[in-house]
């Protein structure tokens, strides 16, 4: 029984993994595409597809494109309800009328073409960019199509392509495909049904026709930079094991033509100095100029020999073996450099923390990575000519003037809070007698909650027995404190106090008996707050 309970919570995680890998490369795509968030609302129907098709947390997804720039508005509710509510719909028709009318039909679909083909697919892309070949089917809004005609986008199957397929994290081929009237530009290759190669295709020109023969030709930039990422990829797996342990073991990859991200089983932080010697690893052998070699075994056969089966991964009994001299050795079945001399050269970008005993890199190759050091030195050299000093000399003036920064924040932090016990002397004449309480409810503005607590702790000390609540407005937010002295605690309770204050600004907050703190959005509406405070207190009276 517990060996069963074992392996349900290891395939649970084996799923998850792969849940958030695939949702994060959507949500990648989707913001390369878009542009920069720049406050713009998240589309809901982008939501609801990564939540509805991939599983993905629907708010995890939020937190990630909101640290991106972007914002949930009433836009995104409105159309993630709106999908919501005809998945719903779809739901109920397939209850009353015994079938999904729409992916059942296009899994149905693409296995029958998939079963009618005269022999299998042929996929050429490890020899070659360009191949000439044939349309076998179209696929247009989840049924099948003859002919598609300029502005069209249409799911292209072809008996052989150069196009490689996403999959193990390698983002899909994109190129164009030419026929004898008309020609198509190939925006994304990815599978259908039981490994059926599909081009999604935007008719450019005249027209295509199935079984038409047409020309295909693979994005040859793009596919080098994708090679480019792809050895290096398995390069920094072997260098991570290597520098942190053999406990290191893949939990999600993106290769992308720009960059890669990797994501690895780690338990604490990986140290600078340790990037660095992942990164001097990775560039030995790319200077080493490594050869790349990859062949066909049995996957008993491949194992015994030392190559690496990512965890999660389904392998069947023949595997394509990818190994780099006596660095690296795995199973994969994607498209990788001749030699490791042409990745030319190798960065790491970021490293951080993305799950518990998850850590994850982002890393550049080729062009890439010589544009990205390139960046950073612009950067430093401008740090440098604001601050009149040499490149070297930056950190540590830096650093200099960064503690001169903190001494004076902690000097005008102290003069604002004498400043302020200073007005607690004027706020505590305004103090009123509430059916024999002293109660003072005023405001001062510019102070944080930090000053506001010290006004607070000033005015509670000079009543000696009373209720004090006190709000400021700064940077357009507003800081509220409640404060009551010992011997009024049980019948005037700070935290309901503030909670009731804080509600009527639109706020929330809480605390101890003696002392509660609340922020609130809307500074026009404190006055009316503080209003309530004297009220409040002849109520509990």
């Amino acid at each position: 029984e517990r060996n069963r309970i074992i392996e349900v919570v290891r395939q649970e995680e084996e799923q998850f993994a792969k849940t958030l890998d695939s949702g994060m490369r959507r949500i990648e795509e989707y913001a390369q595409v878009q542009g920069a968030g720049r406050g713009r609302p998240i589309d809901g129907r982008f939501l609801f597809t990564l939540y509805d098709t991939y599983g993905f947390p629907r708010d995890l997804a939020e937190e990630i494109l909101v640290d991106q720039g972007w914002r949930v508005s009433d836009e995104t509710e409105a159309t993630w309800t709106q999908e919501m509510e005809a998945q719903r719909e779809r739901a109920r028709a397939k209850a009353t009328f015994g079938g999904d009318e729409g992916a059942t039909e296009t899994v149905a679909l693409y296995q029958q073409i998939g079963g009618a083909l005269a022999r299998p697919q042929q996929f050429v892309g490890y020899e070659t960019l360009t191949s000439p070949a044939t349309i076998v089917a179209m696929v247009a809004g989840g049924r099948r199509v003859r002919e598609a005609a300029a502005g069209d986008e249409v799911e292209v199957i072809l008996d052989r392509t150069p196009g490689y397929a996403e999959s193990g994290g390698q983002m899909g081929d994109t190129g164009t495909l030419v026929g004898r009237a008309g020609q198509g530009e190939i925006l994304d290759t990815f599978y259908r049904g039981s490994k059926l190669i599909v081009h999604r295709v935007k008719v450019r020109q005249g027209g295509l026709r199935e079984g038409e023969d047409v020309a295909v030709s693979i994005e040859s930039p793009r596919r080098l930079g994708l090679r480019q990422h792809h050895t290096g990829t398995h390069l920094l797996h072997a260098a991570l094991r290597k520098v942190l342990g053999t406990h290191v073991s893949q939990a999600g990859s993106l290769v992308a033509p720009d960059h890669l991200r990797f994501d690895f089983s780690h338990g604490g932080g990986v140290k600078d100095r340790e990037i660095e010697q992942i990164e001097e690893l990775v560039n030995e052998q790319v200077q080493a100029n490594t050869p790349v070699t990859h062949r066909e075994m049995d996957l008993k056969e491949a194992l015994a020999a030392g190559a690496m089966a990512l965890f999660g991964e389904k392998y069947g009994d023949r595997v394509r073996v990818v190994k780099i001299g006596e660095f690296s050795t795995e199973l994969c079945g994607g498209t990788h450099l001749d030699a490791t001399g042409q990745i030319g050269f190798f960065k790491v970008a970021e490293e951080g923390a993305v799950a518990s005993g998850v850590r994850r890199i982002e890393a550049v190759a080729g062009t890439a990575a010589v544009e990205a050091v390139a960046r950073r030195e612009r950067v430093l050299r401008e740090i440098a000519d604001i601050l009149k000093i040499g490149a070297e000399e930056a950190p540590q003036r830096l650093r200099k003037l960064l503690d001169e920064q903190k001494a004076l924040e902690r000097q005008l932090a102290e003069m604002e809070t004498k400043l302020a016990r200073g007005k607690a002397d004027d706020l505590v004449a305004t103090a009123r007698q509430v059916n024999g309480v002293a109660v003072v409810a005023g405001r001062i503005d510019g102070l944080d909650a930090d000053g506001l607590r010290a006004v607070a702790d000033t005015l509670r000390d000079r009543l000696g027995s009373g209720v004090v609540c006190v709000g400021s407005v700064l940077d357009g937010k507003v800081n509220l404190v409640a404060a009551v002295t010992k011997d009024l605690v049980k019948r005037f309770p700070a935290g309901k106090l503030i909670q009731e204050v804080a509600q009527a600004a639109g706020g929330r907050g809480g605390g101890r008996p003696d002392l509660a703190q609340a922020g609130a959005p809307d500074p026009s509406k404190l006055d009316d707050a503080l209003a309530l405070v004297h009220d409040w207190v002849g109520r509990q009276a």
